[in-house]
């Protein structure tokens, strides 16, 4: 069954047109919209901020340092303590606490950047006068700074993305009522009506779901009403005819008595198909009026096709070779197919193609597919055929004949055995497809 909401299995377009895709778009824009703006607070304002700070602070703790005069063992001392480095050039040589700190003159002028490693180059206390050198700091404290950012962001995007894929879960559950109505509207849509939804919540949705099964309940109420007075309407018809039948025969011969004989009998048909309607009705999984047997499906449609072999424009069997044996209703299957065959060639036009009756398994099912060259069946038309007294003929001509009661009869009795019938290739132009599902397993 479709999804309309795309939620049961979410495809790219499904996420696109439905509720749940859109609610989750918003949530992925919010949250990536959150994470915009806090990466520009840092870039743009707690790391500068921070930055100008501890450099001086860096700044007058070099000058602290340097006026203690620090030799290279002192320098050792303060290298972990501070992520410190130095270097001293100066009259009485040079030593460094790493080897690849460059000469202090030649980072004098040095431009830092952000987070890279802060120089900073401080003369040595003068001695009698003269000068006495210089002190190189490398300050590597940036480092670790950069890490922390790099670990706070990283934290801030793995709870942005639990977040994401909590609102996902949320929302699914939170809509699953939503996606369920979506299911009972498609089902409706097909003609079922005895289902109820399951509603397990007490918001806007819950009381939507309760409105919904309301009017479902009424729907199936109206149908069984309808269908209950058709059959005491037909019941309480016989004993009349039979009435009229008993004045008929008493009446003279002549064309008015031929005429009356004519219209009883036609009434006669039909009420004797409404009855075989109610008789057919599925209550409750129960195979109203059917007795199966095991049976060569390829034969009924062979002798079915048999019986048209003088009519045109004629029928076809397609087959796979051997027998389809299936637990059927023999009679009553042969029905079914009579009746589609039958408007098959009703409606066909004077160079219709001869009807293409074809049958093969496929899966777990046998698909019978009944195909004409007629005139097609409109598509507003397709969903009623199988109803009651509808025919796509409104002029209800005596040249085509019938009551609209063929399809119904068909489609009860092939659900009553457990299967499918639907108009396939119903386009306004010519032709048209019944495809017959039914169970392969039985």
């Amino acid at each position: 069954m479709a999804d309309p909401l795309g939620i049961s299995n979410p495809s790219p377009a499904g996420y696109r047109t439905s509720v749940f895709g859109k609610l989750l778009a918003i949530m992925i824009v919010m949250a990536g919209s959150l994470l915009v703006l806090v990466l520009g607070f840092f870039a743009f304002y707690v790391a500068p901020n921070l930055d100008n700070f501890l450099g001086r602070v860096a700044g007058e703790s070099a000058r602290v340092i340097a006026a203690g005069s620090p030799d290279l063992a002192r320098a050792q001392r303060l290298k972990p303590l501070l992520d410190l480095e130095m270097r001293y050039d100066g009259p009485h040589g040079s030593w460094a606490t790493d080897e690849d700190l460059p000469p202090v003159e030649d980072v004098r002028h040095h431009h830092w950047h952000l987070f890279g490693p802060r120089y900073d180059v401080v003369d040595a206390p003068q001695i009698n006068g003269k000068p006495n050198g210089a002190y190189l700091f490398r300050w590597t404290f940036r480092r670790k700074l950069h890490a922390a950012h790099v670990q706070v962001l990283g934290l801030l995007v793995v709870l942005m993305a639990l977040v994401i894929v909590t609102a996902h879960v949320l929302l699914r559950r939170l809509l699953q009522p939503l996606r369920a109505l979506g299911d009972g509207v498609a089902r409706l849509a097909d003609g079922e009506v005895d289902f109820a939804i399951d509603n397990r919540t007490c918001d806007e949705f819950g009381a939507l779901t309760a409105a919904f099964n309301d009017m479902v309940g009424r729907v199936r109420g109206m149908i069984r009403a309808r269908d209950q007075l058709l059959l005491d309407v037909s019941h309480e018809l016989r004993s009349p005819l039979t009435r009229l039948k008993v004045a008929l025969e008493m009446m003279p011969e002549g064309g008015k008595r031929a005429g009356m004989a004519a219209d009883l009998a036609e009434m006669e048909v039909m009420i004797g198909e409404l009855l075989e309607l109610e008789r057919l009705r599925v209550v409750e999984g129960k195979e109203g009026g059917i007795r199966k047997e095991p049976a060569d499906l390829v034969a009924i449609l062979d002798a079915v096709a048999a019986s048209y072999r003088d009519r045109e424009p004629g029928v076809e069997v397609m087959a796979e070779p051997g027998e389809i044996v299936l637990p059927l209703d023999a009679e009553k299957v042969r029905t079914v197919f009579r009746n589609l065959v039958e408007n098959a060639v009703k409606y066909a036009l004077p160079d219709s193609r001869p009807v293409r009756v074809s049958a093969a398994r496929e899966g777990d099912r046998v698909v019978v597919r009944v195909r004409d060259d007629g005139p097609g069946i409109p598509s507003a038309d397709a969903a009623s055929v199988f109803e009651p007294f509808f025919r796509v003929d409104r002029s209800r001509s005596k040249r085509t004949g019938g009551y609209g009661l063929g399809l119904s009869i068909a489609k009860r009795i092939v659900e009553a055995h457990g299967g499918t019938i639907a108009v396939r290739d119903h386009a306004p132009a010519r032709g048209t497809t019944f495809e017959v599902a039914l169970p392969g397993d039985g």
